[in-house]
């Protein structure tokens, strides 16, 4: 494809060129480092780095081509670079660029976008699953990996791939005859413009919560950027709208778009949502349902625990309402789905206690994790529970009153601390309990740490690895140790160094570690944190 038909198939209108439209375009790129010979360069502004300071090794690199919407060093068109074009803005025509040069993928494609606060990985799962009960080859693109044709699996960088990225790995689909993509669909995805070039034949919506915060500045602003997804649906023949009627923005959702676009609701509180459980059997270890559908009833045993992944099903079955899936299909895609990765993930040493990772890292997910947890009848809930850095403070003290409310022991500790001091994070935690850090500190000097007014316990440790180990020794038949915050993450972001770091196999190493300590006849209970 030559640069001029590309900028024709992108209907972008430059302001100025200098050199050849005719050059052969082979590829594009944002990031210089990625430049190939036969590229063009985008010149795109990212929330902490300028594209446009780096157009000189992206053309030592190879560059044929380069659009940019703002000053570059000083470049002309010759031999090797045969053209600068210059637009209004680089970041608004990059999705539209991408789409063009891969042949507009998704509209090729059954894709699924699914929005949300909470839920959108774990409803991911389950319809890729749903969809390949049906016979259909099915791509996902969400915060744990990529999937293409659930065989080829690639690790997942952001929630929404960037714009480039995300063509390519559609147009990669459908070179691989993938029938549906389901894609989790973030907030900064549809601010920074990755999906206005794709199109969506199914809007989700799981529910919405404070999140966030320090890209969006407010609670409507980050409404707003997920409406954007639902405001795609406006072809009442091809498009259908999902919703969790029992949230109370579901209204503003459904309204977004084209109102006459069918409407598939579900919930738990609102008898009348189309997708409703008529019985609902929660434990520690499996779900039990009975859902009603406007095609009938149907039961589901499913592997995923507690009431928000009850939310996370009817989802799923309100999508296969959607698109006319039998309910056999339906049933079975749901139940094959026995965990996700860091989503209420049971870790399973043949120990006598229920030791859950989740990934809960927003208020409202940590509470509807305990209040899940709690539902199941443990005899006690053991948290542990942090707050990353450099990210929204105010709801630090939040996370931290609602842990030690909701569970009978709770630990804070560090969570990708960042280029923060843990201990200020922490103080941060301590203050939604009326605690200081230094407070805390001196009463730890005199072996004395006071029950929390509710009588719940408190401890704070800001090495992740001593606050789960502790958590694990603490467990005790019947009780549950629920690990939040990093869920399927594998690493720990501290200063700006990522290190490897794992809750699932802390957990499984403080279960054997403990077990051993037993068998050696070490009597835990005289653990200091108990």
């Amino acid at each position: 494809m030559t640069l001029g038909e590309l900028l024709d198939e992108a209907r972008v209108t430059p302001i100025s060129i200098e050199g050849d439209l005719d050059a052969d375009i082979t590829g594009i790129q944002h990031d210089s480092r990625q430049v190939s010979p036969g590229d063009l360069f985008v010149c795109v502004k990212g929330l902490s780095l300028d594209g446009h300071d780096f157009a000189t090794q992206a053309v030592e690199r190879g560059a044929v081509a380069i659009i940019a919407s703002g000053e570059i060093a000083a470049l002309s068109a010759s031999e090797g670079l045969k053209a600068i074009v210059l637009v209004d803005d680089t970041n608004a025509i990059l999705s539209a660029l991408a789409g063009a040069f891969y042949g507009h993928p998704s509209q090729s494609l059954a894709v699924v976008g699914i929005t949300g606060t909470n839920g959108k990985t774990t409803t991911s799962y389950l319809l890729r699953s749903m969809y390949e009960a049906m016979g259909l080859q099915t791509g996902l693109l969400g915060t744990i990996n990529y999937f293409i044709n659930n065989r080829k699996k690639l690790d997942a960088p952001n929630t929404t791939p960037d714009a480039v990225y995300l063509q390519k790995l559609m147009a990669t689909m459908v070179h691989s005859r993938t029938d549906a993509c389901i894609m989790e669909v973030s907030s900064h995805a549809m601010v920074l413009e990755r999906c206005k070039e794709i199109d969506f034949d199914i809007a989700v919506f799981t529910n919405l919560t404070r999140d966030h915060m320090d890209f969006h500045k407010t609670e409507d602003e980050y409404k707003a950027a997920k409406g954007k997804l639902f405001a795609k649906m406006v072809d009442p023949e091809r498009h259908r709208k999902v919703a969790n009627i029992d949230d109370p923005n579901a209204a503003y959702f459904i309204n977004q778009g084209n109102p006459d676009v069918p409407v598939v609701t579900f919930g738990i509180e609102s008898v009348d949502a189309d997708i409703f459980p008529l019985e609902v059997q929660l434990s520690l270890f499996e779900t039990e349902l009975l859902v009603r559908t406007p095609k009938g009833n149907i039961e589901i045993s499913s592997g995923l625990l507690g009431r928000h992944n009850v939310y996370n099903i009817l989802a799923a079955v309100a999508v296969g309402v959607a698109v006319e899936a039998p309910l056999e299909d339906i049933v079975r895609g749901i139940e094959e789905v026995d965990s996700v990765p860091g989503r209420c993930e049971l870790i399973d040493e043949e120990q006598a206690f229920a030791v859950i990772v989740d990934y809960a890292h927003s208020p409202d997910a940590l509470s509807r994790l305990l209040d899940t947890v709690r539902e199941c009848g443990p005899r006690r809930v053991i948290t542990v529970v942090g707050c990353g850095g450099d990210r929204d403070r105010g709801k630090r003290p939040i996370m931290a009153k609602i842990a030690t409310d909701k569970s009978d022991v709770c630990i804070f500790t560090s969570d990708n601390p960042r280029t923060e001091e843990p201990l200020d994070i922490l103080d941060d935690m301590l203050a939604g309990v009326g605690w200081s850090m230094e407070e805390y500190v001196k009463w730890g000097h005199d072996d004395y740490y006071p029950p929390l007014p509710n009588g719940h316990r408190l401890f704070v440790y800001d090495i992740r690895s001593i606050a789960v180990r502790a958590a694990v020794a603490m467990g005790e038949e019947g009780d549950a140790v629920v690990i939040a915050g990093k869920g399927h993450e594998t690493y720990q972001i501290i200063g700006k160094a990522k290190e490897y770091f794992d809750d699932r196999e802390e957990c499984r190493d403080a279960l054997q570690h403990v077990d051993a300590l037993h068998a050696a006849g070490v009597d835990t209970s005289e653990f200091p944190w108990r």
